[in-house]
């Protein structure tokens, strides 16, 4: 069984739900920061909306320093000026807020700023500060702040009494305030502060609804991910089981494609592989046992002949004829062996041959002029139908054991007094080699069958004449490297015509054409 950690399942799943993870978060991000950049976005709208209708507002700095002005809650406004070159506030009730030194000097000099101002205790606030001209300069305020030179921030709870509190035998009329005498403030820096509690408490809610949404989205995933990747690949296991219970002895058994997926495709696929591999064993157990018929005749002759020959004394001649047998037969042994040879290695891919440019005709002309000595002694005439040179890039050994083979198996089936002809061809495309004879020719319905291994029409006649059944399937091999086809033509009593036809170009030829 195989381990869950190195299964697809698995890996599936880790992939999915990293990518899933990358995607919570970074959609959980972005809603975060849109979420925040649009409250604290309208924060700062409403702020500037409030300078604006304050400043708007006509003696709206007389109102605040007369301590008639109704702030809204958690609203805090203050008036920033310098008198006498002190620093000094105005806010509605005496109400501090502190601002630095620096920011309120940008103010005055005529620039607007945003700050987030912490106030102990009192959580952090959005201050919006702008420059203000009131429309009256003289203001009488009934309270104000008068604040030390150079201080940063300013806090009501550092201005405390300069003497202790009197006693009450000591109790005079205070004396008349030093505030009520009229300011001329001719430029002031505007401050509206909100505080930003409520968005901070709606984005800390987000983040921990977030946070505990995401593992348990994550948890779930993965489960319907193992879930649904395990019945997806339930058909895997299927086919896996299927093709694990296939053998060499049980290739007829197929994989049962139900649908028209990837996976059916590659049951399909696999399907394919199998009946190649039937067929290739069949091939197989064939060639073994035609191989082996072959050879168990031969060996019979000579087995027979040679405890003939040792069961008595026999005459020279007796001997000699036992022993010409014998050499017949080992010839033909070893002339099917070599073939059984040049076959297995053309099947393994382990036949190594040496294309170069050569002449199609030259090579015919040496083959017919090695096969006229023996077509004359037979009665047999030969026809060389070769004109100029006829250039092609072959394998000269191969294309010379084709023209070898098809001019054999001529003049092994045609009787004395007929005709052999080989005639070369070329043409704009193919070039073509043509071997005819006037023999016994080939039933039609062996014509499509005659390029099998071992396959012979007459058995018992091929034996006898020499034959094997593999040089014509040797021919079929040697014009398949060479990217071409053979082909046969025949009527029974008039003989047979076969065609060898390779391309000029280096392109492939189809049996068709």
């Amino acid at each position: 069984m195989m381990n869950f950690r190195h299964s697809i399942t698995f890996r599936f799943t880790i992939w999915y739900l990293g990518i899933l993870t990358i995607l919570l978060v970074s959609l959980g991000t972005g809603v975060y920061l849109t979420l925040s950049l649009t409250l604290y976005g309208n924060l700062d709208a409403a702020l500037q909306a409030r300078v604006t209708q304050l400043s708007e507002f006509r003696e709206i700095l007389s109102i605040i320093a007369g301590g008639t002005f109704e702030d809204e809650a958690g609203e805090y406004i203050s008036f920033y000026f310098y008198n006498e070159n002190k620093l000094r506030r105005i806010s509605p009730r005496g109400k501090d807020f502190p601002v630095r030194h620096e920011i309120v000097d940008k103010v005055l000099a005529g620039e607007s700023l945003f700050a987030d101002i912490e106030i102990p205790n009192g959580g952090v606030f959005r201050v919006f500060i702008s420059p203000f001209i009131p429309d009256n300069p003289e203001v009488r305020p009934e309270r104000f702040v008068p604040e030390k030179q150079g201080q940063d921030e300013f806090d009501r709870t550092d201005h405390r009494p300069p003497h202790p509190p009197p006693r009450r035998d000591d109790i005079r009329p205070p004396p008349p305030p030093q505030n009520k005498r009229v300011l001329e403030i001719h430029k002031a820096a505007l401050v509206v502060a909100r505080p930003t509690g409520d968005i901070s408490r709606v984005l800390q809610q987000l983040l921990q609804i977030m946070s505990g949404a995401l593992p348990l989205t994550l948890l779930l995933s993965g489960g319907g991910g193992v879930f649904l990747a395990r019945r997806a690949l339930k058909p895997v296991e299927q086919i896996a089981d299927c093709a694990r219970q296939i053998g060499e002895t049980d290739l007829g058994r197929r994989i049962p494609v139900q649908t028209r997926d990837e996976l059916g495709y590659l049951a399909e696929t696999l399907n394919q592989m199998i009946a190649r591999l039937e067929r290739a064993f069949e091939r197989q157990k064939e060639f073994t046992g035609d191989a082996s018929h072959e050879l168990r005749g031969p060996l019979s002759v000579i087995q027979a002949e040679a405890t003939l020959a040792l069961g008595k004394e026999r005459s020279p001649n007796e001997y000699r004829k036992t022993l010409e047998t014998i050499a017949g037969e080992a010839e033909h042994m070893a002339h099917l062996t070599g073939q059984l040879l040049e076959l297995a290695r053309a099947d393994s891919g382990k036949e190594t041959y040496a294309f170069e440019r050569l002449d199609l005709n030259e090579l015919a002309r040496a083959v017919g002029s090695d096969m006229e000595v023996l077509c004359r002694e037979k009665g047999l005439e030969l026809q060389l139908q070769l004109g100029g040179p006829v250039l092609v890039r072959g394998d000269k050994k191969s294309l010379r054991r084709l023209i070898v083979n098809l001019l054999s198996n001529a003049f092994r089936y045609t009787d004395s007094g007929g005709m052999i002809r080989i005639k070369v061809k070329a043409g704009f495309r193919e070039v073509s080699v043509i071997v005819s004879d006037t023999g016994m020719g080939i039933p039609e319905e062996h014509l499509p069958f005659i390029f099998q291994r071992f396959y012979r029409v007459d058995k018992a006649r091929s034996r006898d004449l020499g034959g094997s059944g593999l040089g014509l399937a040797i021919c079929k091999h040697i014009a398949q490297i060479h990217k071409g086809v053979i082909t046969v033509e025949s009527q029974v009593g008039k003989g047979s015509v076969f065609h060898f036809r390779m391309p000029v170009n280096g392109g492939r030829l189809s049996e068709a054409a």
